[in-house]
């Protein structure tokens, strides 16, 4: 049989911030799908509560070790990030939490998870693209 993809020997080994880097992503997502007013389902509503969670739990494990929390070594891309952002990332859990359980959002709700999307995102070197988030229309 043939085996596709990558060699074992070249693969590395999933640790726990590259989890939470992506869980973060996903939630940056569909925060950003949220307040771009996509339709959002009992499903995703769902699925943002439950990476949410995840997402603080996650981010509590990794108070007061954010000097050693960076990307690849090798890479160009080092990622140094301080308490405050711990903090936001936080705070983002929980607004999406709470608009995911129902809480009203009004003009200025979204306005305060907008700029805290903006400031992750700064501090991650990530864009979410429009193109990508139109994809979200089918759910």
């Amino acid at each position: 049989m043939k085996r596709f993809g990558a060699a074992r020997q070249g693969m590395k080994q999933i640790q726990h911030h590259h989890v939470f880097l992506s869980r973060l992503r996903l939630l940056i997502i569909m925060a950003k799908a949220f307040t771009g007013n996509y339709p959002m389902g009992e499903h995703r509503l769902k699925a943002i509560s439950r990476n949410a969670e995840t997402v603080v739990r996650d981010c509590v494990d990794w108070n007061g070790y954010h000097n050693n929390f960076r990307s690849n070594p090798e890479s160009n891309k080092m990622l140094e990030v301080d308490h405050i952002f711990y903090q936001r990332v936080k705070l983002l859990a929980i607004m999406a939490k709470s608009f995911a359980q129902g809480s009203p959002v009004g003009q200025h709700r979204r306005m305060a998870i907008q700029s805290n999307i903006d400031y992750i995102c700064e501090a991650l070197k990530f864009i979410p693209e429009e193109e990508n988030l139109r994809l979200l229309k089918v759910a």
